[in-house]
């Protein structure tokens, strides 16, 4: 008995072979695909709003840190500085939750940053004063902070008293005070007396 297969017959033709279609590929349902899309935004979200976070001063801000603001009142300039240096002109007296927030009490100078995509920053500033040193208070001028000026100048001001710990303004007797309630201090201001 012979094993081997038989030979193909010349006469027959070859057996037809299945021909099978290959697969689509499956389609993702339209759902799947919106979802991934709004989560591909939502990453791209939240990547853009955590870089402007991390890259702007204000938004990092603490109370009691020190700034630099300069520039003008239209178009400021915010950066966080060693309260030693002498570019330090702010203290941050209070980060406020939203840019609606007010400032408690009337001397406060305030800096508004909004970001078109980020966070938004309100800060209440307290201006840094030396003793002893002259200021221009009531002039109109549009650039930021309170640079020291010459106390021979006319209509200058001089801080002869800094009350810390207290923003009880009778403390100044008859000079100006300026009184901050957070965190409690007042500046005494006297006019100086030019001969």
């Amino acid at each position: 008995m012979s094993t081997d297969a038989p030979a193909p017959n010349p006469n027959f033709p070859p057996a037809p072979q299945q021909h099978q279609e290959p697969e689509a590929p499956k389609k993702k349902s339209l759902v799947v695909r919106i979802l991934t899309a709004v989560a591909g935004l939502l990453v791209a979200g939240l990547v853009i709003y955590g870089f402007n976070y991390f890259t702007s001063d204000a938004a990092q801000s603490k109370a009691g840190e020190c700034a630099s603001l300069t520039g003008t009142s239209t178009k400021p300039d915010f950066k966080t500085v060693d309260c030693g240096s002498a570019e330090a002109n702010y203290t941050i007296a209070k980060v406020l939750d939203s840019t609606s927030g007010k400032c408690d009490g009337q001397y406060y100078d305030q800096y508004t940053e909004t970001a078109r995509r980020g966070p938004d920053s309100k800060l209440c500033l307290i201006p840094t004063f030396k003793e002893g040193s002259c200021y221009e208070l009531t002039s109109s001028t549009t650039t930021m902070g309170y640079p020291p000026v010459d106390c021979g100048k006319a209509e200058v001001l001089k801080l002869v008293k800094h009350v810390k710990g207290s923003d009880d303004e009778s403390a100044c007797g008859d000079g100006m005070a300026l009184a901050f309630p957070e965190p409690k201090q007042a500046f005494c201001f006297e006019p100086v007396l030019n001969s």
